[in-house]
C-alpha cells in the first residue's frame, strides 16, 4: 500500500469523526481545513458544495437538522485505489443502533481531500412487522 493510498484512508476516516462528528463550527473549519484542499467540492443527493467555507456551512445544517446524540460512525475501513477512496459509514443515535448508512468516495489531490461525493444507502431500521 503506497503512501498516498494510507493518506486518503486516514483522511477519509477522519473526515467522519473531525468534520461530519464535530458540532463547533469553529473546530469543524480547522478539520476542514487540515482534510481538504482549498478547491474541494462535497456532492450529494441534495446539491453541491464548493470549497472549504460551504463545506463546513454544508454539514453544519446537517447536523443541525439532525435530533440529540445523532452520530457518525464508521462501518468498516476506507477502501483505496490510487487517489480514490470509498468509506461506508452508519449514523443515528448515540448508543443505539444505526438509522440510516451510506457511502463515501473520495478523490485525493496533493495529500489532501479534493472531491467528495456522499451517497445515501437506505435506512438499516427493520420493521418488526418483517420478522419472520
Amino acid at each position: 500500500m503506497s503512501a498516498a493510498t494510507t493518506t486518503l484512508g486516514q483522511l477519509m476516516e477522519r473526515n467522519v469523526s473531525e468534520v461530519f462528528g464535530e458540532p463547533d463550527p469553529g473546530r469543524r473549519r480547522r478539520a476542514i481545513a487540515e482534510l481538504y484542499a482549498e478547491d474541494c467540492a462535497f456532492y450529494d443527493a441534495d446539491g453541491r458544495s464548493i470549497g472549504q467555507a460551504a463545506i463546513s456551512n454544508r454539514v453544519g445544517r446537517i447536523l443541525d437538522g439532525s435530533p440529540p446524540g445523532f452520530a457518525f460512525s464508521l462501518v468498516g475501513p476506507a477502501e483505496v485505489i490510487h487517489d480514490l477512496g470509498r468509506l461506508r459509514w452508519q449514523a443515528g443515535p448515540a448508543g443505539a443502533p444505526p438509522v440510516m448508512s451510506g457511502m463515501d468516495v473520495a478523490i485525493l489531490a496533493n495529500g489532501k481531500i479534493r472531491t467528495v461525493y456522499t451517497f445515501i444507502e437506505a435506512s438499516v431500521v427493520a420493521d418488526s412487522t418483517d420478522a419472520p
